[in-house]
């Protein structure tokens, strides 16, 4: 094997960095490393000492890198008793910042349960909300931020004197102190609330609006919504959406999508159909209610299961500047008899305003699969990705345990990848509630990463956990033989927003401090001898199709093949690996993945 030796320009880099406790020169460090066969004699791009000159001009300052992802965080841990029914918020302020909700039963009575985290999920405040006097308990609770990093809980009091209450309640510290409660609505058949805010920088930007149901009234059952325009101080008078009498309404959703484009959608389970309204003015008029998707009512409990079901769906919209700006998506589950009956999630999409809809399966294991997918919920992230959380039985042949899993579509809802979630599946029939689990779970997204949030009974105990997933940059293997190399395909799934522009895969042998370009884009990785060596073999047959043009998809798949073993000495190093998009300047840049090399 011959030793890598870096290019003459970058040999001359004046940087110094640490390896294994001894200072050594980033050329020196290169000589230790050996890939493989004659790997010297691959050939490089030919522009590569100029564009790896320009990046290193680029770098300015250093700071630490993004936390890396983490075991499924126990977000109620030691509130003892039953929670379940989650929603979660992300702070577009600061992605440390979280706050999920529940149904809480730990206090002897069911309130309104609130998880925050400043620190990305290691630590967590946790408590319960008031119950407003004279009402008798609480739940169904919705979460979100506000453009300004204001977090906005939305739930019902239920069954007071004159009805059941929607209420929001305003925390001005991240979630940890709540403000007092501010009534938006008070009806004898409220139930079922859900919330959205306006982040597309249209003419209601910031704007918030909860839906919810009205059962049982002279006419049937209703969806009601209410806004606010300051950040929840302050909430419009209610208003009616849907246009038919004597309709089995239930579940109203809301979302936004570009320029402040407002959808409300709802399930009718007299039909078994799907509806959506959309307003242009800020909810003020609505038109003519759009029937976007049949659908098969999932049987309540679903058999071999204790736990009910209700048609609870998730709508989200692109509220970017994408190519799939404006797109509406609405997730639900769906039921198929005969010998293999199971549930599955389904997406149906438009690109037209509602004019027209497709229709897709979320679930990647098939639609004649056994295995039973309930209770989604999606969002949009920025890079105009539709995330789609869910549970899901796949991996039990007995189809009874539940894991969560998260689909991403990177193509305007036509094709989704599924990712494991929650590392453990666990029986409903073992929790205190068998025959309740919630009615829906939770999902928010981040410019870097999908942060879940679910029902987990794991414990014998029914608990909110949720956990960051990075999916825009991941490999298929974690542990690389020193002895005997071999292959780890990575996956590149930045976002359709990103397609065509350019991208380079890196690697280190650390990610602190990693490297911050001027423009503040910071890169997880140092700068050391494996950056520099992966910089010389890009696009060799030893790191294949490291760099280039990121499909439509925003994609790409590199490869990273030895050829042959790593000298011994090397077990036990931690290489990490991560992708900038754009050279001049970066636009983007992932989190990083780590293989390990082993004897």
């Amino acid at each position: 094997m011959r030793a890598l030796f870096v290019p003459g320009l970058l040999a001359s880099v004046t940087l110094v960095v640490l390896l294994g406790g001894s200072r050594e020169s980033v050329a020196q460090q290169s000589e230790r490393f050996t890939l493989g066969p004659d790997v010297s004699t691959r050939v490089p791009p030919p522009d590569i000492e100029e564009q790896a000159r320009r990046l290193i001009e680029a770098w300015k300052t250093y700071r630490s890198p993004d936390p890396p992802d983490g075991q499924d965080e126990n977000a109620s841990k030691g509130r003892g008793s039953v929670q379940n029914e989650t929603a979660i918020a992300i702070n577009p302020l600061d992605p440390l910042n979280v706050v999920a909700v529940s149904n809480d039963y730990s206090s002897g009575n069911v309130l309104t349960g609130f998880y925050s985290t400043l620190d990305g999920g290691v630590n967590w405040t946790t408590g319960d909300l008031p119950l407003e006097p004279g009402f008798s308990f609480s739940g169904d609770p919705s979460v979100i931020f506000t453009p300004d990093g204001i977090p906005v809980i939305v739930c019902l009091q239920y069954f007071g004197p004159a009805g059941s209450g929607i209420y929001g309640y305003r925390s001005l510290d991240g979630g940890l102190t709540w403000q007092t409660g501010v009534q938006i609505d008070l009806n004898g058949a409220n139930d079922k609330v859900q919330t959205g805010c306006d982040f597309s920088g249209g003419p209601f930007h910031g704007q918030i609006c909860s839906a919810w149901d009205r059962f049982g009234t002279g006419s049937g059952d209703h969806i009601y919504l209410s806004r606010s325009d300051n950040g929840g101080m302050t909430w419009k008078t209610s208003k009616r959406v849907n246009d038919a009498n004597n309709r089995a309404t239930i579940s109203p959703d809301v979302a936004y999508g570009a320029n402040s484009e407002l959808w409300v959608m709802w399930a009718d389970r007299g039909t078994e159909e799907i509806y959506v309204d959309r307003s242009i003015d800020g909810g003020v008029t609505f038109g003519a209610d759009i029937l976007a998707s049949g659908f098969n009512i999932v049987p309540s409990p679903i058999p071999g299961s204790s736990f009910r079901m209700f048609d609870i769906f998730s709508i989200t919209a692109d509220w970017t500047d994408g190519p799939y700006s404006g797109t509406v998506y609405v997730a639900y589950h769906t039921w198929k008899g005969g010998v293999d009956q199971n549930a599955n999630i389904r997406c149906a999409s438009s690109s037209d305003h509602g004019a027209t809809w497709t229709n897709f399966i979320v679930n990647d294991d098939g639609f004649d699969n056994h295995a039973d997918q309930v209770m989604p919920h999606a969002a949009v992230d920025s890079k105009g990705n539709l995330n789609v959380g869910f549970f899901d039985r796949r991996l039990d042949p007995n189809n009874l345990l539940l894991w969560t899993w998260v689909a991403r579509s990177s193509d305007g809802g036509q094709t989704f990848s599924n990712h494991q979630v929650s590392g453990v599946g666990w029986d409903h029939n073992a929790t205190e509630f068998p025959s309740f689990i919630g009615d829906y779970t939770g999902l928010d997204v981040w410019e870097h990463f999908v942060r879940p949030c679910w029902t987990d009974g794991r414990s014998g105990s029914q608990n909110v956990m949720s956990d960051d997933v990075y999916l825009d940059f991941f490999s298929d293997e974690s542990v690389l033989s020193a002895a005997t190399g071999g292959q780890v395909h990575f996956t590149i799934n930045i976002g359709p927003n990103y397609a065509g522009q350019d991208y380079w895969m890196f690697g280190s042998l650390g990610t602190s401090p990693g490297l911050t370009f001027g423009n503040g884009v910071h890169l997880p990785l140092n700068f050391d001898a494996f950056f520099l060596m992966t910089i010389q073999l890009a696009n060799t047959a030893v790191l294949q199709n490291s760099m280039g043009v990121l499909d439509a998809t925003g994609s790409a798949l590199p490869l990273l093949d030895t050829f042959g073993p790593f000298d011994p000495a090397f077990s036990g190093f931690d290489l990490f690996f991560a992708t900038l998009v754009g050279i001049s300047p970066p636009t983007f840049a992932t989190n990083s993945t780590t293989v390990t090399l082993t004897l």
